[in-house]
């Protein structure tokens, strides 16, 4: 199977299991060693200033809360789009930051943009092929648009399942315009 890393993982809805259900997940790093993705759409209700004095002392000026990035704990990561802090690169313009030094420099400006995760979300060799074969998972290449949105998490959720179906339909039909409800035709 060919790298997932730079995709989105999308919990198809048979997916019950509460760590993923109705998630959407940017895998970061994916290859014959095993998966690591991070939950876009668990926004916790801490605020990021809170977690940074624990992490720093350097000063943080990024609002908003932290995310849950899934059931694996682990230190604080940063998905942004700054290459000069990247740790790990995972498209063309989405990076992490893993390191303090990169995550201090990310807090310490309002440029660009960047969401903190506490945990993360970690699949074993071959795990993620399994998962996808019992049909747990849809897959759509991520966008920084996707990583960034403003919706809710549900709605995220639901965004992401209408464009992968999308993009299954135009596979199969060869037509130029899918409305944005097929049903309604």
């Amino acid at each position: 199977m060919d790298s997932l890393q730079g995709h989105l993982l999308i919990a198809s809805p048979a997916l019950l299991d509460p760590n993923f259900a109705r998630t959407v997940v940017l895998i970061a790093v994916h290859g014959e060693d095993g998966a690591l993705g991070l939950i876009l759409n668990r926004e916790m209700t801490v605020p990021l200033e809170q977690v940074w004095g624990q992490v720093s002392q350097t000063q943080c000026l990024r609002e908003g809360n932290v995310r849950h990035g899934g059931p694996v704990g682990g230190t604080l990561m940063a998905v942004h789009d700054q290459r000069p802090m990247a740790n790990l690169v995972v498209t063309e313009d989405l990076y992490v930051a893993t390191e303090l030094n990169a995550m201090e420099l990310l807090a310490a400006s309002d440029e660009g943009q960047a969401n903190f995760y506490v945990g993360h979300s970690g699949w074993g060799p071959g795990q993620i092929e399994t998962e996808l074969a019992d049909g747990s998972w849809l897959v759509l290449p991520a966008t920084v648009e996707h990583v960034f949105n403003d919706l809710d998490a549900l709605a995220f959720w639901k965004s992401a399942m209408i464009e992968v179906g999308r993009r299954q339909i135009r596979a199969v039909i060869p037509i130029k315009h899918v409305p944005e409800n097929p049903r309604l035709n």
